[in-house]
Parts: C-alpha cells; sequence; structure tokens
C-alpha cells in the first residue's frame, strides 16, 4: 500500500518462510521402505496433527479478544469450547495407545488436564510440523494476533491471496481488519473489512465492521452504502447482528473521546436514512 503507516508496511521484516511453509518434520519415507509401515506413519502423523490443530482452536477460545462467536451448520452461534470434552474422548486413546514420546504427543497429554488459554501457538505450530496446511497456518496467525500484532499481519498476508481452500480466505481479512484495528489504522483496517465483504457478501461481519469503521472515520456516504447492504442481508433480531453489536459496545470503550464524537456526528446524520439492523450498530457504539 502506499500509505507509509499501512498495516503490512508494519509487519516485521524477518523471514517467516523458513518454518511457516515448511514440509512436515517426519515423513514416512524416512521411517522405513515398506509400504504398509509408510502407511501407518502417514496416519499417524495426520491424526495428531488434527488433534493438535483442534486443540489451537480451543485455545484461542478460551481466552478471545473482542471476536464474533463461529455459527455452526444449523446457523446458530456455538462457542468452540464446547468441544473440548469430546476432544478429550479423541485424544486420550493416542496418548495411551502410543509410544512415541516426542514432544508432541507430551503436548496432548498435557492438553487432556485441560486445554489452556494461550497455548494455541504452540499447539497449531506443533501440528505444522507434521502436516502442512493452510488452515492449521490460519491458527498459527490468529493465536499470535493479540501479543504479536504484526507477526500475525505478516502471516496472515503471506496467505491473503492463496489459501487453500479458498474458504479461509475471508476470514483471513477479517483477522487482517482486526489487527489494523488494534493499531489503530481505521482505514487500512475498513479496506480488510470490505475486502471480507467482497469474498463472502453473504457473512454479516465485515459489512458490520465497515460500518463502524465508516462512522468513526466520518465517512457518512460510505456508512449509509454499506447499512444499506447490511440491511438486504440480515434482520435486526439475528443473534449474530446482536453479537456483533455487543462486540462493537465493548470496541467503543477503548476509545477516546474524540473518535467517539466523531463516530456520533456521522449517526446523528445518517440514523434516518439507513435500516434497523444497521440502528442495531448504532445503539451499541453510542451507547
Amino acid at each position: 500500500m502506499a500509505n507509509p503507516r499501512s498495516a503490512i508496511r508494519l509487519a516485521p521484516r524477518r523471514a517467516l518462510s523458513s518454518w511457516f511453509d515448511s514440509g512436515e518434520m517426519l515423513r514416512a519415507t524416512d521411517v522405513s521402505k515398506d509400504r504398509a509401515a509408510r502407511h501407518l506413519v502417514a496416519a499417524h502423523r495426520e491424526e495428531l496433527a488434527a488433534l493438535l490443530q483442534e486443540a489451537s482452536w480451543i485455545s484461542y477460545w478460551k481466552a478471545p479478544v473482542l471476536a464474533p462467536r463461529p455459527a455452526g451448520a444449523d446457523g446458530k452461534l456455538y462457542h468452540p469450547t464446547q468441544r473440548e470434552p469430546a476432544w478429550c474422548g479423541r485424544a486420550a486413546p493416542e496418548v495411551a495407545e502410543s509410544s512415541d514420546r516426542s514432544p508432541n504427543i507430551e503436548l496432548l497429554r498435557q492438553c487432556l488436564d485441560g486445554i489452556k488459554p494461550q497455548r494455541g501457538w504452540s499447539l497449531a505450530q506443533a501440528s505444522l510440523s507434521l502436516v502442512p496446511s493452510d488452515k492449521t497456518r490460519c491458527y498459527v496467525a490468529l493465536n499470535a494476533q493479540w501479543s504479536k500484532p504484526r507477526t500475525a499481519i505478516a502471516l496472515f498476508g503471506r496467505l491473503a491471496g492463496r489459501a487453500q481452500p479458498a474458504s479461509l480466505r475471508p476470514n483471513i481479512m477479517l483477522s487482517l481488519g482486526s489487527q489494523a484495528c488494534c493499531l489503530g489504522i481505521f482505514a487500512d483496517a475498513r479496506a480488510f473489512y470490505r475486502a471480507s465483504c467482497a469474498l463472502d457478501p453473504q457473512s454479516p461481519y465485515g459489512w458490520s465492521c465497515a460500518f463502524n469503521l465508516s462512522c468513526f472515520l466520518g465517512d457518512g456516504k460510505s456508512a449509509k452504502e454499506v447499512a444499506a447492504e447490511l440491511g438486504k442481508l440480515i434482520g435486526p433480531q439475528d443473534p449474530r447482528i446482536l453479537e456483533m453489536g455487543a462486540l462493537l459496545h465493548e470496541w467503543g470503550k477503548t476509545r477516546s473521546e474524540g473518535e467517539l464524537r466523531e463516530a456520533r456526528k456521522v449517526i446523528d446524520n445518517i440514523t434516518d436514512q439507513i435500516p434497523e439492523v444497521a440502528k442495531v450498530l448504532c445503539r451499541a457504539i453510542t451507547s
């Protein structure tokens, strides 16, 4: 970006490819030339990687920061920590039956006593070392973001245009938006949120955040345009918009009085020109 304060420009310059893009540490062909033995090694590695990946996701949700809860296949919001008992049920036999004394098995063993918050970084890295995948790379970046926002921006930036499956990309742009917000770069953050909307126009999260930032940027025209799109997508009683309202209310508590005054000025000017669903967000911002 041309802006010298662009979020991507603030990312650390240290090379990240040495581990972020590396392949697995243990290859089945390194263990045995016997096809059956190689299959067992590969299957075990993939199962272990999947357990570590899911544990990193649960760990993140033990201490998320202003993140909207995901929706299940039924459209209802859920908290990912609810998966922990089922995860333990799958991980316990893996630990009990394994003769492996590697750090990865030890990580699983420790998590059986409770997946701790802020352990997601090490869990995701362990999974990535076994089976490289862009989803796991996203979890590495996701767990980095609140303690290492510039590192998270660099990692998500590497994935933004090429992550597979492509369904990961809208959430990557949402995460880039949240990190630019964290760094106070609202124009960049809004651009990331709008990019997420372009990739997944049916999700209300990017639209809600873009609306919020348009208000804080003093851009009433953009706020009205985004509000109109939001109104086509979702109703004012939808649990996702109520969730976003609660999050924006909490985020508003971190802003300066001058920033809040600018947002309220925009909201006062457009309130009678926007759909009811956007007014839910307005009330959250100004309350």
